[in-house]
Order: C-alpha cells, then structure tokens, then sequence
C-alpha cells in the first residue's frame, strides 16, 4: 500500500482579512498530482480540513470538487476525520453519499469507538487495509461534567477518557486484522506530549482550562503507521512511525520560511517500508522584517526586485518617533506591486518607554494578546494571571463549541 497523510490544511483560512482561496485552490490541485505521480493506493487527511465550523461556499466547494476528482483517480479509498477547528456534524453529514465515492469521514465521535475502524477492501472485497479513524474528541465524548471538578480532576478525567477511547478502538482493530498480513493505520487529531509548536502558529490548547498533553505510549506498537493532526510542524513523536504531517500552507507569519510537507508512507504487509517528505511549494510567500526605517527600507527593496508576491509582516525598533510609520512604509513598497504591507507594529523605545510590544491595528493582535497587555499594563501578579489564563480562555472555547 503506499498512503499519503496530510492534515490541517485550514480551508478558508484568511491572515489579516485577506482572502487566501487561490492558495488553498493551488494546494489541492497540487495534491492531486501528487496522488497520480505518487501512485497513492489510499489518502488519509487527519483533521482541521476547514477554518471554521460554518465554512463558506467557496470552501465547501473546493473540498468537494477536490473529493469527486480523487474519486475518478487511481487513488482506492479516501479517510477524513474532522479537527477542531471543523464541525462535527457538517463534517458527517454527506458520509453516505460519500462511500460511494469510496470517501470515508468520521465527524463525530462514535457511541460505539469501535464504529471508527475502517476496513477497505480491494475490488475483489479482500480487507487491504484496517484504519482507526478517531476525530477529535470533544470533552463530552470522553468525561461527565460535574460543576465540583477541579481542574486537576478534569485533567485526569479527560486524560482516563481519551485512553479508554483509543483502546477500545485499536482492540477492535486487532481482532479485526486476525491472521491477515495487513496493516493497522492510526489517524487522531489531538496534541501528543513533547510536540512542538511555534509562537504564532495558532495552535492551542485542546481542552478549556486544562494543559491535557496525552503521551505517545497511547498508540500500541502493532499500529503500523499513525497519522496525526493538529500541530502544524512536521514532527515524529516517540517513534518515527507516530508522525504529524503538519500544515501543508503557512497559517500565519509565525510559520513564514517554514518547510511544508505531505507524507507518503509505503507498506508491504504489517510491515512498515518507508515514510518520505515531499515538499509543498509555497502558494503565497509570507516575511517577516524588522529594523530601523533604513533597515526596513532595504528590506522592501531586495524583497521587491526578487520580482514575487510576498505579503509583509513589518516590525519597527527604531529609536526615532515615526508619527507617520505607516504612511512611510507604504511609500516604500509603492515601485513594487507584487509587495503588500498586512501587519506593521511599533516597538520604538522612546514611543513606548515600558517596553510593551503594541499592535498597530486589532486585526494584528488575539485575544489572549490583549488579556496579557491588560496584565502587563495593571501589574498582575503571576499567581492572579494564572488563575485568570484557563478561565479566559475556557469563554473563548466556549465561543467554538459545537453544538
């Protein structure tokens, strides 16, 4: 079998209000030559396929028109489960259309975990192939509220409930596999102790007021490959079998000159061959410069005679006022059109003797951005910011929650 494994493309994803559908068109189809050179036998994309749990028309149509060309292709079989960034329930809804597409979407968590192993057969109906499809869990998938739960008992619970979940599933998995030379696949989308990720990749916490990290030990050692979602950097994790493919677009600047990649795993029985990186190429390059406005100036104007579109992150630490920052750097950047300005910050000592790093607009900063100035401006004390941290960010979960 030879699978590819991606995750957290973020479909409709917009940075800065600028709208990024080209990107996201370009990747798809880039994806599909992949499949066709790669000669990819079964695709598997491990979460976070949308933005947002109301994706837009334009969005739903680039998945879809993407899944019914992979239908005609060589590529077998096609899983998708959904992240948390995706509804459940949208992600579900098409399910029984889409088998016959041999397209496979786990949305919600099943009553019965053991509804989330696939077994995809050949065209003579032989199991080839045994994946353990588990979505996001939700915190009411995997514990029972209780208002007198502390957070340490949440952290347990979630911890115990998303063991017991997997277990379930892999169990049936290996009875399923039985005596047959075939593989187990794993796919989940959650954050696995030890991963790494970047300031400003906006990957966060999974569950509201809690730090649950679940350990790589989860994943038993007869799973032949897992295939994860939710961090955004390529990584293995405990073992090089255990692997996030990461995001195959930069999500924001925070990710800018990172290398992206899909993985394509080749098996030959249970047996694990080989996993290799292909490169994504870069649909919209994203910069980060910083400096003094002459710094900054020859910045733009090497960016600008590289003759490619780049969108511009721009950090001014000059010790001169710039009243008219923005005016300045837009005159910069009028000979080259190919470059645009979306985020300009002013860290000037003298214009901000505190120190304090403030955006320039509000589409530029988070939420949890601005709690952190208000407690850097009011001198919170530590102990009081971190009884306030989990409390602000389970409202913003709850903002997300899909009903």
């Amino acid at each position: 079998m030879r699978i590819l494994h991606t995750s957290d493309i973020h479909t409709g994803r917009k940075l800065k209000d600028r709208d990024r559908t080209d990107e996201f068109r370009k990747f798809f189809c880039w994806l599909e030559e992949q499949i066709t050179n790669e000669e990819i036998d079964t695709l598997l994309i491990s979460g976070d396929i949308f933005d947002n749990m109301t994706p837009s028309v334009t969005s739903q149509n680039i998945y879809y028109s993407f899944l019914g060309r992979i239908a005609e292709s060589k590529c077998r079989h096609t899983v998708i489960i959904s992240g948390n960034h995706d509804s459940a329930s949208f992600i579900d809804a098409p399910s029984d259309i889409l088998k016959f597409c041999k397209v496979h979407v786990i949305g919600q968590a099943c009553m019965n975990p053991e509804d989330e192993v696939t077994e995809l057969k050949d065209s003579d109906g032989r199991t080839e192939l045994i994946v353990c499809a588990v979505p996001y869990l939700r915190d009411k998938d995997v514990r029972t509220v209780s208002a007198d739960d502390s957070f340490s008992d949440i952290d347990h619970a979630l911890q115990a409930g998303i063991r017991a979940h997997y277990e379930r599933v892999f169990e049936h998995a290996k009875s399923l596999q039985g005596d047959l030379n075939v593989p187990i696949i794993a796919m989940g989308h959650l954050f696995l102790k030890n991963g790494l990720t970047r300031e400003g990749d906006g990957v966060r916490s999974l569950y509201v007021g809690t730090s649950v990290e679940v350990s790589s030990d989860i994943f038993p050692e007869y799973v032949t490959y897992t295939a994860l979602g939710h961090l955004h950097s390529a990584q293995y994790i405990g073992r090089e079998n255990i692997r996030y493919s990461g995001s195959p677009i930069a999500m924001g600047f925070g990710e800018a000159g990172q290398n992206k990649s899909v993985s394509v795993i080749e098996t030959d029985g249970k047996n694990l061959v080989s996993v290799k990186e292909i490169p994504v190429p870069v649909f919209q390059r994203l910069e980060r410069i910083s400096g003094d406005m002459n710094e900054l100036e020859n910045e733009i104007n090497t960016l600008g005679h590289e003759n490619e579109s780049i969108w511009l992150d721009v950090t001014y630490t000059g010790e001169d006022i710039q009243g008219n920052l923005q005016d300045k750097l837009n005159n910069c950047v009028k000979k080259f059109p190919l470059i645009d300005i979306l985020s300009v910050r002013d860290e000037s000592p003298k214009d901000n003797p505190d120190g304090i790093s403030v955006p320039d607009g509000l589409d530029s900063i988070t939420p949890l951005d601005m709690l952190k100035f208000c407690f850097d401006e009011n001198d919170t004390p530590k102990e009081q910011r971190d009884i306030l941290v989990p409390l602000y960010e389970e409202i913003l979960r709850g903002l997300e929650v899909d009903y």
